[in-house]
């Protein structure tokens, strides 16, 4: 019995190791949308990203259930470029500061107001909000998943 059960953990550890999960490539990061971008040389035809995110540097109006723990804050406006539905949570955004240290903005959910909304959107539709991390950082990239937790867009703060 104690063969069998050894043969079978052993069959099972050789199936799994052949299922590892491939790599997946980074998102490209995109440019922080100013006004300026993508105009200079008229020729460049650019790329269309399924999702295009935009974000700027802000401070966030504390909500009722602050604790009061400093927060570091990205507005970021999504837009669905994709001939798909695009799911929208604030859960599946994170902040990346000048460090290279990744800041999950669910560590600051619920405690400031006018936080990105929970939604879908529809192909050529956008949302807007305010995305923040617990913790005083500069906010140099804005990353969101989507709802497989798959990165599906990045983008550079202002």
């Amino acid at each position: 019995m104690k063969k069998i059960a050894a043969t079978i953990t052993l069959a099972v550890g050789v199936v799994l190791a052949g299922c590892a999960v491939p790599a997946e490539e980074p998102v490209a990061v995109q440019s922080s949308g100013g006004a300026k971008a993508g105009k200079a040389t008229g020729k460049a035809k650019k790329k269309t990203v399924p999702v295009k995110l935009v974000a700027k540097r802000t401070t966030a109006k504390a909500s009722i259930l602050s604790d009061g723990s400093p927060l570091s804050c990205a507005r970021v406006a999504v837009t669905n470029q994709s001939k798909k539905n695009v799911e929208v949570n604030p859960l599946y955004f994170s902040l990346t500061d000048t460090k290279d240290t990744k800041h999950d903005a669910g560590s600051a959910m619920g405690t400031y107001e006018n936080e990105m909304p929970t939604t879908a959107l529809a192909p050529g539709e956008n949302a807007k909000g305010v995305v923040c991390a617990k913790g005083k950082f500069t906010p140099k990239v804005v990353a969101m998943t989507n709802e497989l937790f798959g990165e599906a867009a990045r983008a550079q703060v202002a």
